[in-house]
């Protein structure tokens, strides 16, 4: 009997609901027991080996980083999973800006590891940066399509029909990591930007130092980022005052270009099934 997975890097959610969505859809169509939930946004869960059996079917689900997989989460993906044989699906959302190659990249992780393919796609969700992007998705439309690729997944496997991981669009290998601009059309440079906090707000909750995927947030020193920062927002997002936020310049410029060249835009989902 094959075991359903669903694993994740999911720091505020949306990525999350999409895999959850496709992989119980299969789980029901092909009455198996509820999907083994493998959530490796935290850095203790990226820390492990999992080693799949050739019946096994996994749904593997990561947010679109600069156009890529995200750079400090493909290790992981690259070297702790082994596939012997098993099926997957390899599934990318993004902030309606494009999914660039992050979705042929991740097809390619999944096959170099052993795996064979049975479809996948790329899901616009609301942009981690601002919430005029993508408002509100996924919304109804965005799931509907996530139980077509279930539906499709399902059918696949029942006719012994697998994808290669060239039939994902995008470049294989993949290309260079996009470059964020800025208003003034102009690449904006914030590596080193890390969010601040307002002390009079912040309650010393330590959400925020539990939700940072890098942990780079000490729970006993709440309010400075020490280690890397990613930009995910996680610590924005799932703090409860509004504590903290990003001042820099360079950010809040390439923001506010993604706010006037996407914000209207509705992105189609792309599936490949």
């Amino acid at each position: 009997m094959s075991s359903i997975w669903t694993l994740y890097f999911s720091p505020t959610g949306s990525t999350k609901t999409i895999i959850d969505t496709i992989g119980g859809v299969v789980s029901g169509m092909l009455e198996t027991e509820e999907p083994i939930v493998v959530d490796f946004t935290q850095p203790h869960m990226r820390e492990k080996k999992l080693t799949f059996a050739e019946e096994d079917i996994v749904f593997v689900g990561v947010p679109t980083y600069a156009g890529r997989v995200p750079n400090k989460i493909m290790p992981f993906i690259a070297e702790n999973l082994a596939g012997n044989g098993a099926y997957a699906v390899p599934v990318v959302t993004y902030g309606n800006r494009s999914f660039d190659d992050s979705l042929a990249e991740l097809a390619d992780l999944l096959e170099g590891n052993g795996f064979r393919l049975l479809g996948g796609g790329a899901f616009p969700c609301q942009h981690a940066f601002a919430e005029n992007l993508a408002t509100g998705r996924p919304d109804m439309m965005d799931v509907l399509q996530a139980l077509q690729l279930g539906e499709a997944v399902a059918n696949h496997l029942a006719s012994g029909t697998v994808l290669k991981a060239e039939a994902f669009p995008g470049n294989h290998p993949a290309g260079p990591y996009y470059v964020p601009k800025g208003t003034d059309g102009q690449p904006a440079k914030f590596l080193k930007a890390k969010p601040v906090t307002d002390q009079e707000k912040c309650t010393q909750c330590g959400i925020c130092a539990k939700a940072c995927p890098m942990g780079s947030i000490d729970p006993a020193e709440k309010f400075e980022a020490t280690g890397i920062c990613i930009k995910c927002q996680a610590c924005i997002k799932k703090c409860p005052v509004d504590a903290k936020h990003f001042d820099d310049e360079a950010f809040l410029s390439h923001r506010q270009m993604l706010m006037d060249n996407f914000g209207t835009i509705r992105k189609e989902v792309t599936l490949v099934i």
